[in-house]
């Protein structure tokens, strides 16, 4: 009787042998002194590198392509939680977490939406971005701007240039939706 193996337990089997050697090679050879501590700075890729692996099921298993989303949300939070070590910037979860989700998801929505070529998936997947990235970059705006929670200032572009913009953007999102033409275009949009 033939045995098949399935693409998710061969890809489960070569990381647990590259994270048995990579363990054994740090018990048992001595390390350089580089300065550099892997322990506090390189954790997150604990956390990418499964995300990676769901992708890269997600990917080339079309059954299989409902990964793409845990995959994307897993890599998103481990990319996020990698810049926040490094640059010690972890009170930014305030905002972040709208890249993990909703933009996460609307990754693995557009990802899974090119594995089954379904244009409607794709675009699910553009505007769930789209607004992940709207709510990141408003929740910066206020977080940073106003109550600059991780203590960074902008320095003239934050003082003037940054309200002034978001008050420009919000004058323009209120009279497109007050003037004529803005609620004819709205209502097409339903």
């Amino acid at each position: 009787m033939e045995r098949r193996v399935s693409g998710g337990s061969l890809l489960l089997g070569v990381i647990l042998v590259l994270i048995g050697a990579a363990y054994l090679l740090q018990q048992f050879v001595p390390q350089p002194s580089l300065g550099l501590d892997l322990g506090h700075y390189g954790w997150p890729i604990f956390v990418i590198l499964p995300g990676v692996a769901l992708l890269v099921l997600g990917l080339t298993v079309r059954d299989l392509s409902g990964l793409c989303i845990p995959g994307a949300i897993v890599t998103m939070t481990g990319i996020v939680l990698a810049i926040q070590n490094t640059f010690d910037l972890f009170a930014t979860w305030a905002y972040a977490w709208a890249l993990v989700a909703p933009g996460g998801v609307g990754l693995g929505l557009w990802l899974q939406g090119l594995v089954r070529r379904e244009p409607s998936l794709r675009a699910a997947g553009l505007r769930t971005m789209g607004i992940g990235v709207a709510i990141f970059l408003v929740g910066a705006a206020f977080f940073e701007g106003v109550i600059h929670i991780s203590g960074r200032e902008f320095g003239p572009f934050g003082q003037l240039v940054l309200p002034l913009l978001l008050i420009g953007v919000g004058a323009w999102l209120l009279l497109r939706r007050a003037l004529p033409f803005g609620r004819q275009r709205d209502s097409y949009e339903r």
